[in-house]
Order: C-alpha cells, then sequence, then structure tokens
C-alpha cells in the first residue's frame, strides 16, 4: 500500500504542468485530491482524468491574498482536513524579484 492512499493532498496550481503531473501521481497512489487552480474548467479536466470521484475542486487566485482564508475554510469544510499541501501554484513575472514592488504580487 502506498504511503498516500487515503491521504487528502491538496495541490495548488493543478491546472497544467508539474502541478497536473502531481495530481495523476497523487491520483495513482490512492490519494484524495483536491485541486485548485484559476481556471476551473482545466481543473475539471484534470479531476476527470485522474479518475477519482472524490475529488474536490476548488477555484483559488494566489494574487487575490484577501481571499486566501476564506478559501481555506471552504476546503476544509469540504474535505474536513487536509494530510499534505503542495503549493505548487505561483504567478509568473518576467523581471528580478529585488526589482518588483509587492504591490505587483497583489490584486486590487
Amino acid at each position: 500500500m502506498s504511503y498516500f492512499a487515503n491521504k487528502t493532498v491538496w495541490v495548488t496550481g493543478a491546472s497544467s504542468g508539474i502541478g497536473e503531473a502531481l495530481a495523476h501521481e497523487f491520483a495513482k497512489a490512492g490519494a484524495r485530491l483536491i485541486l485548485s487552480a484559476r481556471n476551473e474548467a482545466e481543473l475539471q479536466r484534470v479531476a476527470q482524468a485522474c479518475g477519482r470521484p472524490d475529488t474536490i475542486i476548488q477555484t483559488l487566485d494566489l494574487g487575490n491574498h484577501e481571499s486566501l482564508p476564506g478559501v481555506v475554510a471552504q476546503v476544509i469544510s469540504k474535505a474536513g482536513h487536509v494530510d499534505i499541501l503542495v503549493n505548487n501554484g505561483g504567478i509568473s513575472q518576467r523581471s528580478l524579484g529585488q526589482r518588483i514592488p509587492i504591490l505587483r504580487w497583489t490584486k486590487n
């Protein structure tokens, strides 16, 4: 039996790339998935491809910091708990971090 079997795993940035690949691997290992990203249609596609009927889809915009506590509360109310959080989601900015004002990373 896999270590991840019956664990609840929340993957942010799960709609494509590394996050999508992680979702597939966790599903194969028997984990219960929580998939988050901005694009709900892509999350639905990934969830269907993973083949886990108990997958939870939760849209999430990491640039909207004020929404994060509410999103976490929604996930906990749906899932009960989270065993593993994979913070794969991010915001792309093509510049050195030291040259970007912090307000650029937030959405108003």
